[in-house]
């Protein structure tokens, strides 16, 4: 295993753990785990890229990643469209109708982008751009729940630790698949570690006064 098989899959298995527990606290809290902004966006770029990564690198472990991912989320689609109506004001009907609308104009950016970028870059920046937007998410989700409702550190490190090894890999050490290093890939997953860092003392912080405040 190379370097950067090395680097994506730790990057894999990352989001893996992030996405099974997005699943399991989306379940158990009938809620979701993942804003459905950006939850769409990284389901439609998963599929795109999957397919797109298959034709192009075959069995790759990012395309293996990516297979994996598009299964998990899924699932917390699921949870998106069968808990999220209680948390709007309309009607079921139409919180479907606007979903699957949305979904369809993620699949219509994914290809755009990947027409303009290609197959590496496109995968690269989008999915920089998509983590960038759930990072900030996040933690708006954190101050718009009155409690951890969907929420979990489980979510946030693998997450967090998932990002920063593909920044490393792309921003610093360089990839010859993706033409060496991405400097704005640097820029970009440092200020989403740094909010992943965020989100995690924040959630940390909620946990202990939850536990101090049920021992008074």
């Amino acid at each position: 295993m190379t370097t950067s098989s090395i680097f994506i899959a730790i990057c894999g298995l990352g989001w893996i753990i992030a996405y099974i527990e997005a699943l399991r606290v989306g379940l158990r809290d009938q809620s979701y785990g993942i804003p459905f902004l950006t939850l769409a966006l990284n389901f439609t770029w998963e599929i795109y890229y999957t397919y797109q990564g298959y034709l192009v690198f075959g069995y790759h472990v990012s395309t293996i990643a990516n297979f994996f991912w598009v299964l998990l989320d899924l699932g917390i689609l699921y949870t998106y469209f069968k808990f999220g109506p209680t948390e709007v004001n309309y009607s079921k009907k139409r919180f479907l109708a606007q979903g699957l609308a949305f979904l369809a104009l993620c699949f219509l950016v994914q290809h755009l982008a990947f027409q303009w970028l290609g197959v590496v870059n496109g995968a690269l920046y989008v999915g920089y751009l998509i983590n960038f937007l759930m990072s900030f998410l996040f933690v708006r989700m954190y101050f718009r729940r009155e409690n951890l409702k969907g929420q979990s550190l489980l979510i946030a490190i693998p997450k967090c630790i998932g990002t920063f090894s593909t920044t490393l890999l792309f921003g610093l050490i360089g990839s010859k698949t993706a033409g060496g290093t991405h400097i704005i890939i640097l820029i970009m997953g440092l200020i989403i570690v740094l909010t992943d860092l965020t989100y995690i003392t924040l959630i940390w912080r909620k946990k202990r006064e939850l536990a101090i405040s049920s021992k008074s």
